[in-house]
């Protein structure tokens, strides 16, 4: 799969994430600062991938999230985009006695990866936050707040 820089670019614009080209093969995206998420179009298209600068782990194609029962679900390139900053993709790193072994990408509804933790690991999950993004007003839920279903006060 070869990746839209184009639109990776133009997306990240409208979500409130930094998008910058490193080259005509890549590009990243600064989720915090020294977390990059980087974006490859490798010569043979299978080859392709999405990864974190300085780890090993990475996806080809769609990310895809499982839980401990089985169900997954697959997010496409800009999907993963547009879930980061709504915050259902979350940053994921995994912690050996104080010291960053990986970082990877889990969906806040589909996460396995406690079941497979070891002594001295520690699992640290956090939203990304965006640079950008307006402070959204908490929305009223219960019919007192919003005046019940006439919208009368």
């Amino acid at each position: 799969m070869r990746y839209d820089f184009d639109m990776i670019t133009e997306l990240c614009r409208e979500l409130g994430l930094q998008a910058v080209a490193r080259s005509a093969s890549e590009v990243a995206i600064e989720l915090e600062k020294g977390v990059a998420l980087v974006f490859v179009n490798a010569e043979r298209e299978e080859d392709s991938l999405v990864g974190f600068d300085g780890g090993e782990w990475h996806y080809h194609d769609d990310l895809m999230c499982s839980d401990r029962h089985g169900f997954h679900i697959e997010l496409g390139y800009l999907d993963v985009l547009t879930r980061l900053a709504d915050g259902s993709v979350l940053l994921c790193e995994e912690w050996v006695h104080g010291a960053l072994r990986e970082r990877s990408l889990v969906h806040r509804d589909y996460v396995d990866e406690f079941r497979y933790m070891q002594e001295g690991e520690e699992i640290r999950i956090r939203r990304v936050q965006l640079q950008n993004a307006a402070v959204e007003e908490p929305r009223p839920n219960t019919p007192m707040q919003t005046g019940g279903p006439s919208g009368r006060r």
